[in-house]
C-alpha cells in the first residue's frame, strides 16, 4: 500500500499519528501529545515505553539537527523510565536540555511530566551525524513548520497501525514498512522500540508493562523485518534485535518490567 503524505511533501509515518507538537524553547526543546487509548501498554492505563521513546527520539533528537544541521543526525543510544506515577495521565509535556554537544557527538537529556505537572518519567539519548554524507535534512525551518501542531491520530493501537507481531514467547518482529520509517529510509529507532518491548513483554508472562528501555543502536534496519528476541530474568531483560534480512544485529537492549 502506498504511503499517505502531507502537504508539504511529508510522508505521513505512525510518528505523525502519535501527535506530538515539538517547538524548540531557547536552548531546551518542548515536546507535548495527547494520551489516547490507543497508546496504552495492553491491559494497563499505562503510556506504552514505545510511545514515550519515539516521543523522545524527537525532542532529544532536535539538538542534534541543530548542531548537525544539513547533516542527518542518527542515534547511538536512547533510554527512557516511566514512573508508576504515568497511569492515567492524558496528556504528556516533554522538556529537553542539551548535557554535551561535541563536534561528533550529542548528549541530551529530558523530562516527562502530565498535565497537572507531576514528574512521570526521565529519558536521554546520544546522537552523531550520519557517515554517509548524501543524508541531509530538509531546511531547519520546514522542519519546524511540520512539527509545529499535532497532525493525525492513532486511531488504532500502536502494534496494529506498523504491523507489529509476537510470534512466539520472547519473539517479537516489525516490518519495515513506510509506516515506520525515518529520514533515511530505515526503521524509525523509536518506533523500532515495539519489537523490544513486545519480545521482552512476552518473554514474562508475569509482567504489566515494560517500565524501562535501554536501547543501543548498532546498524539501521532498512530491509527487514526486525526481529526482537528477548531474555528476561526477574522481570529485567536482554533484547537482541536483528535485521533479518541480513542477520545482522541492529540494537541491544535492556528493559525493566513491573507486576502484572
Amino acid at each position: 500500500m502506498a504511503a499517505e503524505g502531507f502537504a508539504d511533501g511529508f510522508p505521513r509515518t505512525a510518528l505523525d499519528d502519535l501527535g506530538m507538537r515539538l517547538v524548540p524553547d531557547g536552548d531546551e526543546a518542548v515536546g507535548e501529545a495527547a494520551v489516547l487509548p490507543t497508546m496504552w501498554s495492553p491491559g494497563t492505563t499505562c503510556l506504552r515505553v514505545t510511545v514515550a521513546a519515539t516521543w523522545a527520539d524527537a525532542v532529544l533528537g532536535l539538538h542534534a539537527i541543530l548542531a548537525f544541521a544539513p547533516r542527518l543526525p542518527v542515534t547511538l543510544d536512547l533510554d527512557v523510565h516511566l514512573f508508576d506515577e504515568i497511569a492515567d495521565a492524558d496528556r504528556i509535556v516533554m522538556r529537553s536540555r542539551l548535557v554535551k554537544a561535541g563536534s561528533t557527538v550529542v548528549v541530551s537529556a529530558m523530562d516527562f511530566r502530565d498535565g497537572a505537572g507531576r514528574l512521570v518519567g526521565v529519558g536521554g539519548g546520544t546522537f552523531m551525524m550520519a557517515p554517509d554524507p548524501a543524508l541531509v535534512l530538509p531546511p531547519i525551518d520546514v522542519i519546524f513548520e511540520r512539527f509545529a501542531a499535532p497532525r493525525g491520530g492513532l486511531t488504532v493501537p500502536l502494534a496494529e497501525r506498523i504491523g507489529c507481531t509476537r510470534d512466539e514467547p520472547g519473539v517479537a518482529s516489525l516490518p519495515c514498512s513506510p509506516a515506520v520509517h525515518n529520514g533515511s529510509k530505515a526503521i524509525n529507532g523509536g518506533l523500532l522500540t515495539l519489537a523490544v518491548e513486545e519480545a521482552a513483554l512476552t518473554a514474562d508472562p508475569g509482567a504489566g508493562r515494560i517500565e524501562s528501555v535501554h536501547l543501543r543502536y548498532l546498524r539501521a534496519i532498512r530491509r527487514g523485518p526486525a526481529v526482537a528476541r528477548a531474555d528476561v530474568h526477574h522481570h529485567m531483560g536482554r533484547v537482541e534485535v536483528t535485521d533479518a534480512a541480513t542477520g545482522a544485529v541492529a540494537v541491544v537492549a535492556t528493559t525493566r518490567s513491573t507486576d502484572a
